[in-house]
């Protein structure tokens, strides 16, 4: 559509000055004709009016006040000097009587001229005469003209101000609205929403925002719900994981086993493990959630950098991968909590990492830019396809090809960048690798 991307305000505006640029058009046009036709008719009742004047005239003085019948011509015609008007009496050929007014052309002294002319046949003595009373149309077309003209800048002018107008008085009484919108637009979780009411006396606002409130506040309650759930569920589930993993371990003390039995308790160990850090990661989601973690440390960005290479430079080496590392010498620091801080960049280059094949590169670098510090990691693994970038951050998200699942890593960062107010950014295109970007505040 036409308005789609377009703010109400000025949607409205814009659909306000339309009707009034059709009224506009049909003023300019019509308003003139109507003036128009008013005065030919106005000029038809004078025409009328000067023929009964002129026909006492013949009453009284008789025609050879104006024509002399000795005159073979036998005619009379008057103009005034500016040739706006004329009078003429002529024998007519015509022997029926008729009076009737129109619009034509004369010509005078050489010149075409427009004439509004009313014509009537009279007998007087035996003889038929025609007679010609015209006015000129000159100073019709001229007005309708200057109307046309001045009528269409005139309206402009009123357009112009209207349109301000209107500008000015949809911005004051949309104003709540745009509150209204921009409180919905700063919430990053129910939890930060700002229940304060905007003042309005609308009351179509009054019930939106009663209606975003309440919305707002059954979130809330289930977020809250959901989150002691799954805080309460894996604290529970690591006890038996526990249980089991130690018994397991008293079995594989056992020399008795057979290797096929080895084996198997092996990998029920490894799947135990994914399960321990999978609850691990539920229960760290949980507690950020939760804003149990201070965010009180001096963080040398760098050093967390360096730390995390250090803790994956074996899985890096195993998979044969080159690791470029590029940081700043400018150091930055950042006030918040150190370990999350650290696993935030683990878990992004741990997805690098995963998705990166044999004998691949990764890059991690990082720069100040008008006082922020950026970090990039580049890789060039598989990559992601643009249609699944929005979706890359939710938990447990899997999609169709299969060849990606991100299980809690990515959606963990995220929750960390924004218990930091830190930006993440992502670029990726399918089979040229993945670059993800850290954003950290600036300075205060």
């Amino acid at each position: 559509m036409l308005l789609s991307n377009i703010k109400l305000r000025t949607q409205l505006a814009l659909i306000n000055a339309f009707s009034k640029i059709l009224i506009i058009i049909i003023a300019v046009f019509v308003l003139p004709l109507t003036v128009r036709e008013i005065s030919i008719q106005e000029m038809d009742k004078q025409l009328i009016d000067k023929l009964d004047q002129l026909y006492k005239l013949l009453e009284e003085n008789g025609i050879e006040h104006f024509i002399d019948v000795q005159d073979d011509a036998m005619g009379y015609g008057s103009y005034n000097i500016l040739k706006e008007e004329y009078v003429s009496i002529e024998v007519s050929p015509d022997t029926v009587l008729t009076e009737y007014i129109e619009s034509t052309q004369r010509l005078v002294d050489g010149e075409v001229l427009d004439y509004r002319i009313i014509s009537a046949t009279f007998e007087y003595e035996e003889y038929f005469y025609l007679i010609e009373i015209g006015k000129s149309t000159s100073a019709i077309t001229l007005f309708e003209k200057n109307l046309k003209k001045y009528t269409f800048i005139f309206l402009i002018f009123l357009l112009s101000l209207s349109v301000i107008f209107d500008l000015s008085v949809t911005q004051i009484l949309l104003r709540p609205f745009y509150q209204i919108i921009r409180k919905l637009k700063l919430i990053n979780h129910p939890s930060n929403f700002n229940y304060a009411v905007t003042k309005t006396n609308t009351s179509d606002f009054k019930y939106l925002e009663e209606s975003i409130h309440h919305l707002m506040r059954r979130i809330e309650d289930v977020f809250n719900e959901e989150r002691e759930y799954i805080g309460n569920i894996s604290h529970e589930i690591l006890t038996p994981i526990s249980i089991i993993k130690s018994k397991l371990e008293n079995f594989s003390d056992n020399t008795n086993l057979s290797h096929e039995d080895t084996i198997k308790i092996y990998e029920t160990k490894v799947t135990l493990g994914r399960l321990t850090k999978l609850v691990r990661s539920l229960l760290l989601l949980s507690r950020i959630e939760n804003k149990e973690y201070l965010l009180d440390e001096t963080i040398n960005i760098n050093q967390v950098a360096v730390n995390v290479i250090d803790e994956i430079k074996e899985r890096i080496e195993v998979k044969d991968i080159s690791l470029t590392e590029n940081l700043s010498e400018k150091e930055f620091t950042l006030f918040g909590n150190k370990e999350l801080i650290h696993i935030l960049m683990y878990n992004i280059l741990n997805n690098a990492i995963k998705y990166t094949p044999g004998n691949g590169s990764i890059e991690l670098s990082s720069k100040h830019i008008n006082n922020t510090y950026i970090i990039e990691i580049k890789d060039n693994g598989i990559g992601i396809a643009e249609k699944h970038l929005p979706y890359i951050f939710e938990r447990f998200k899997k999609f169709e090809s299969g060849t990606h699942n991100f299980g809690l890593g990515l959606a963990l960062a995220k929750t960390i960048c924004n218990y930091h107010q830190l930006e993440i950014q992502v670029e990726s295109k399918l089979g040229h690798g993945s670059t993800f970007t850290l954003i950290f505040p600036k300075k205060k």
